[in-house]
């Protein structure tokens, strides 16, 4: 899949097995296979009575089908989308070449303000296509006539660097949880970007604010990043004045580079992809849903995917919905604190985790924000967590997107925590 910002990637987890089910659904497979379905009950949409039918490819994710008892047409896909389902609604049915197509699609995340509505105004069946429909996608690369380096600065326990952009200079924060490239409304203004449409973000709580803009070539040490469409924000307001910085440098920058991280040392080494030897242990990533998403084992016992995000200053967060699935894997201690994100914050409590492997590297009592939240991105039923930078900083870190992977060298003052006191009092 291709980006709006030119980003390439492989479907490899999440989003490759909701693909599977999808395609198994699409061609009617499934009706061949009643294994792969489980009858939910009847439900009513628009007025019409519906069968609700589950259906879970081989490999895949579960998906919920509604389809209507008169006709046997499809009203309602229901998928797991990050803190609750998301829901595409067909309707606008029509005959072409002998096959029934729903002319109207409307996807949702419950917020019927963010709704997005696809129209189709006429379809062509058996014509001829463009070649180029078919030609193999380039994906967006940095452009930089060698390995970069440039100083990182530290912002109230986040990390960040300067930039340019339209000949001006900004403080931009790293953020490999932040799935676009951001700025500050402010700063579009003064750069002359125009801000489009209204987005929903998903953040410490849902909220709206966010807009799309075009932007001119970021410029990072001597390195060039262009053809990039992201969004704008009011960060100081969405952060209660917590955000000292003008901007967020999020998946498409590390999309688009090989990038390498020495907190120790307060640099960043950056180039296109292959432009240097990553060192350290490898660590897989998952990016399907533009996110590096990591494989970690907690406790010596569970195994469960977490965004490496280095957004986040703390060591880790964890889920509520993980957590109410595994009880005892993070102990409640009734120290609650406030975990502060795009949007707001949410209420947490501070505890421990024992062990946590980041694949054959041991740390130990991490220092563990279980947040309490239903909604927004910090309450994901996908993931279990994230891996924060109050982590990650033992580490000389390399971000290898485009090889969907992730380095772990130690860095020289890398301590594996295990001598640190038990805080939960269990």
């Amino acid at each position: 899949m291709r980006n709006e910002s030119g980003n390439v990637r492989e479907l490899a987890g999440y989003l490759r097995r909701r693909a599977r089910t999808e395609e198994f659904i699409d061609s009617g497979a499934f009706i061949k296979a009643p294994e792969r379905s489980r009858f939910l009950g009847f439900g009513t949409l628009a007025g019409k009575r519906a069968w609700r039918i589950e259906v879970d490819a081989q490999g895949g994710e579960p998906e919920t089908l509604w389809i209507d008892v008169e006709s046997g047409l499809p009203l309602r896909l229901e998928y797991l989308e990050g803190d609750g389902p998301t829901t595409i609604d067909f309707s606008d049915w029509r005959t072409i070449a002998g096959r029934r197509v729903p002319f109207r699609a409307v996807s949702s995340d419950g917020d019927p303000r963010f709704d997005v509505v696809e129209q189709t105004t006429s379809m062509i069946v058996d014509g001829p296509i463009d070649p180029n429909v078919f030609a193999p996608l380039a994906s967006n690369t940095i452009e930089a006539a060698g390995v970069e380096s440039v100083p990182l600065r530290d912002l109230d326990g986040h990390i960040a660097c300067r930039v340019t952009l339209a000949g001006k200079p900004y403080t931009f924060l790293l953020d490999t949880g932040a799935q676009s490239v951001v700025i500050d409304t402010s700063v579009a203004r003064s750069a002359g970007i125009d801000q489009t449409g209204s987005l929903e973000v998903r953040g410490a709580v849902r909220a709206g604010g966010l807009s799309v803009v075009t932007l001119p070539p970021i410029g990072i040490g001597e390195a060039t990043l262009r053809g990039i469409i992201g969004t704008s924000l009011d960060l100081a307001g969405s952060t209660r004045g917590m955000a000292r910085f003008d901007g967020i440098l999020g998946y498409p920058f590390f999309a688009a580079a090989l990038v390498e991280l020495d907190f120790k040392r307060h640099l960043m080494r950056f180039g296109p992809p292959d432009s240097f030897e990553p060192r350290g242990v490898r660590i897989p990533l998952d990016v399907d849903r533009e996110l590096p998403e990591a494989v970690l084992r907690v406790d010596g016992r569970v195994s469960a995917p977490f965004i490496v995000d280095i957004g986040n200053s703390g060591e880790l967060l964890i889920y509520k919905p993980f957590a109410d699935a595994h009880p005892g894997l993070a102990p409640f201690t009734g120290n609650t604190t406030r975990n502060i994100g795009i949007g707001g914050s949410n209420a947490t409590f501070r505890t421990q985790v024992d062990r946590l492997e980041l694949g054959d590297i041991p740390v130990y009592r991490r220092t563990t924000d279980v947040v309490l939240a239903t909604q927004g991105a910090f309450a994901d039923r996908v993931d279990a967590g994230n891996l924060g930078l109050g982590t990650l900083r033992e580490f000389i870190v390399t971000f290898d997107l485009s090889h969907n992977a992730m380095y772990l060298e130690r860095g020289e003052d890398f301590d594996d925590g295990a001598r640190r006191r038990d805080t939960t009092g269990t």
